[in-house]
């Protein structure tokens, strides 16, 4: 059976503050990142073994179109959630970003492209 579980955050649910509170980041790691886990595993557990016994949620959506149409969407959707936010928490640091004036320079030239 899939067996995806919601990874540990690499600092402590306070770390980011003031920026994002505690109790957000909280919720967003222990309700929405942990329902995607749960939808991912669900998903895979209606599949056979194949899928089932799968362990790279990378390599799952970088083959998605092999996944059959019954669970395709839910993948793709839970899947890519979970990954993105395995990402997001580990792009995010305490003292981390620049801020200030040049981070609005770089929305600038990113809008010009």
């Amino acid at each position: 059976m899939a067996n995806f579980t919601l990874p540990p955050l690499p600092y402590s649910y306070d770390a980011l503050e003031p920026h994002i509170d505690a109790r957000t980041m909280e919720i967003h790691h222990t309700k929405h990142h942990q329902a995607y886990t749960d939808g991912l595993n669900k998903a895979l557990g209606n599949l056979g073994p194949e899928w089932q016994n799968k362990n790279d949620v990378v390599e799952i959506l970088k083959n998605v179109d092999s996944v059959p149409d019954s669970a395709r969407g839910a993948i793709n959707f839970h899947g890519g959630g979970y990954n993105n936010h395995a990402l997001f928490w580990n792009n995010m640091k305490k003292g981390g970003g620049r801020g200030g004036k040049r981070d609005q320079e770089d929305v600038w030239q990113f809008q010009r492209l």
